[in-house]
């Protein structure tokens, strides 16, 4: 009977105590940096030959050789195909004799021409055999000129019997052999592509474009950036980067209306033809010129619906949100564009512990800690650069 009066008296005991109040969470925190950078981006991209030549034949005949290997290189100048030249080599010697007689004949001409004037005045001649004179020699000095353009004619197509490579570059597959009839209506007979200089077609948007033409200079106003000071480089689809820099050198005159994209061009070292047109490579654009910008750990980013955002410990310890607005990457860091300042503490470890409001314990992450891996307990999004594509 006295053990039934004591338990209401313990339970009444037990509810009168406060529950102990809840730990204050502790998390890690990292300064709010600002750091010198290079602006960089990055596009999917194309590559072209800076001259593309389809190799034809101009005059008819039999194919005699073809004095190039498939796929080599040759040089501007090289010999590709020889056409049978017998017949234009006769067209030659027929021009070169009606060039002769021309001559001999011009020359007659203007010897009676010459003797005529010198009897017209003593009046061995009438007028009218003078003009028929004079009639004559203009003919023999048209013929000459005409024999003498046949000259040229025949030296040209004969010259067209040898085929020879207009630039330095890579040759294709041939698509006639020796012993078939050639000529203008024959179709192409190869193709050749030069390989050093190769190009990269891009595409930019709008705002990229003004962004890597323009800078702002003194005063805050915009000046117009030289495309010099942008350096092009190529990832490959292996992920290697190619070692040769490449520059800007060509933007399109208008923006495309469908796409909202310019198109623009990069020339890039190609001098052991690793590159070849129609590849599909990433073209990385970055500045030369050093800039200054806020950069917060990529771990301390997370998203909603309201964007992208940071959670800062204040100086009385409370959390606060700061909603941010992100650029570039920079290894384990982002650009930020305004939402945070510089010294300002952003939480990078701890983050599902607390909320905006909340008190908390913090320490600073120490540089040796600086390249581990983020927190694994924090549900957070990586906001990758808006200006990489």
């Amino acid at each position: 009977m006295r053990l039934l009066l004591l338990i209401p008296l313990l339970i009444l005991t037990a509810c009168s105590s406060e529950a102990p109040p809840p730990p204050i969470p502790e998390v890690v925190v990292q300064a709010v940096t600002l750091e010198p950078y290079q602006p960089k981006s990055s596009y999917v991209g194309r590559l072209h030959a800076k001259d593309d030549v389809t190799i034809q034949a101009k005059v008819t005949g039999y194919l005699l050789s073809r004095d190039f290997r498939e796929g080599d290189l040759v040089q501007q100048g090289d010999v590709l195909y020889t056409i049978d030249p017998a017949e234009y080599e006769a067209a030659l010697a027929r021009a070169e004799a009606d060039l002769a007689a021309a001559q001999a004949n011009l020359s007659n001409t203007e010897r009676n021409y010459k003797r005529g004037r010198e009897l017209l005045p003593k009046g061995a001649i009438s007028e009218a055999e003078m003009d028929n004179l004079t009639a004559t020699k203009l003919d023999a000095e048209a013929n000459l000129k005409a024999a003498e353009a046949q000259i040229k004619s025949a030296q040209v197509n004969l010259d067209y019997t040898t085929i020879k490579a207009p630039i330095t570059g890579r040759i294709g597959r041939t698509q006639l052999s020796p012993g078939d009839l050639v000529g203008p209506n024959s179709g192409d007979l190869t193709t050749l592509v030069s390989i050093d200089p190769i190009q990269a077609l891009f595409q930019v948007s709008e705002a990229i474009y003004i962004t890597t033409r323009t800078r702002v200079g003194e005063g805050g106003l915009p000046s117009v950036r030289d495309l010099r000071d942008i350096e092009v480089s190529l990832e490959l689809t292996n992920g290697l980067i190619y070692p040769q820099v490449g520059r800007i050198d060509y933007f399109s005159n208008r923006i495309d209306e469908n796409t909202g994209t310019l198109e623009a061009r990069a020339s890039i070292p190609n001098p052991d033809g690793v590159l070849v047109p129609g590849q599909y490579v990433r073209v990385v654009l970055q500045d030369t010129h050093l800039l200054e910008g806020l950069f917060i750990p990529q771990a301390a980013v997370q998203a909603d619906q309201q964007g992208s955002f940071v959670l800062i410990v204040d100086s009385n310890s409370k959390v606060q949100r700061r909603n941010v607005d992100l650029s570039d990457r920079l290894d384990e860091n982002v650009l930020v564009n305004r939402g945070v300042d510089e010294g300002d503490q952003v939480i990078v470890r701890g983050l599902q512990q607390v909320r905006p409001g909340s008190t908390v314990k913090f320490r600073t992450l120490p540089k040796a800690e600086d390249s581990d891996a983020p927190d694994t307990d924090a549900s957070t999004t990586v906001t990758d650069s808006a200006a990489e594509h």
